[in-house]
């Protein structure tokens, strides 16, 4: 085997295996987008801190008076 078929054997090895490697990245997408979107399921905006009060678009005044920017 010559030196250029030998190259040519090893890219297309290495193509092979970045297209296992997509495929393996875009199953694993698929089962973390389906597993976030039922983690939280039923919780809504529960989790965000409403303690805050906006005064306008520039700062926000919290519960004590304070004012943070």
């Amino acid at each position: 085997m010559t030196q250029e078929q030998l190259m040519k054997v090893k890219i297309k090895y290495l193509e092979d295996r970045m297209t296992t490697m997509e495929k393996s990245i875009g199953s694993i997408n698929k089962i973390l987008g389906r597993f976030q979107m039922t983690e939280n399921k039923g919780a809504g905006f529960e989790d965000i801190d409403t303690s805050d009060s906006f005064r306008d678009s520039d700062t926000i005044v919290n519960d004590e008076g304070n004012e943070l920017i």
